[in-house]
């Protein structure tokens, strides 16, 4: 495992942000919102804390999508960038691979919400796949209309 520090920004470069990487491995989310939001699967890893950032804080707009999470993009280009849980902003953030300037020693660790995931597309590997309720009680949610 490394615990290295990436920079990354958006796509106008407005907004400029580090992150601790615990480790060099991202998921592949097929869950509607994320393929909404980025017009396709997103390509996302979780790091420790939050985004230390260096240039346009105030440019990140925080959408909150669900009950219990929120995306951040940059106001300026739209580029997607973060998710986080809204309660507990800085216990889980996803930052999106191809925001960092440099994820070229990334690997595929796994797809998540694979039962959102539309049959026009499949990617060709044998990396784990969990579906929405797997990855909800991963992180200790209750579904939506769950009683």
């Amino acid at each position: 495992m490394s615990d290295d520090s990436r920079p990354g920004g958006c796509l106008c470069g407005a907004v400029r942000f580090e992150v601790r990487v615990p480790s060099p491995i991202y998921s592949i989310c097929h869950c509607r919102m994320c393929r909404r939001w980025g017009g396709g699967p997103l390509m996302s890893l979780h790091v420790d804390g939050s985004p230390a950032f260096a240039a346009g804080t105030e440019l990140v707009t925080w959408y909150r999508g669900s009950a219990w999470a929120e995306r951040g993009f940059c106001a300026t280009c739209g580029s997607s960038l973060f998710w986080r849980l809204a309660e507990q902003p800085d216990a889980l953030t996803v930052v999106a691979v191809d925001a960092l300037d440099d994820a070229s020693d990334f690997t595929l660790h796994r797809h998540i919400y694979v039962d959102a995931q539309p049959a026009r597309y499949a990617f060709g590997d044998d990396r784990p796949r969990l579906t929405e309720a797997e990855v909800l009680a991963e992180i200790g949610i209750e579904p939506e209309g769950a009683a």
